[in-house]
């Protein structure tokens, strides 16, 4: 088998609910947090061995005459009752 390597960009939107003290605090814990990434098939198995990954979140999206799709302004409003 051959070995084959490069890099792809991924552009996710993540729906959540957090639990916080204030919106600073939830603002906070989520822009600091963890996620990890893998690459598997329909049986759950690793296809790939990731050797190093960069991400961020995104708090203001890119304006100008290119957009990334799926790309917006970060949000976060206290749920109403």
């Amino acid at each position: 088998m051959k070995e084959f390597c490069g890099e792809v960009s991924v552009v996710a939107r993540i729906y959540f609910r957090i639990k916080a003290e204030s919106k600073e605090d939830a603002t906070e814990k989520l822009f600091n947090a963890n996620m990890p990434l893998a690459l598997v098939d329909d049986d759950d198995k690793p296809v790939c061995e990731i050797e190093s990954m960069e991400w961020h979140m995104v708090d203001k999206a890119v304006q100008g005459n290119v957009q990334e799709s799926d790309l917006d302004d970060f949000e976060i409003e206290i749920e109403k009752d």
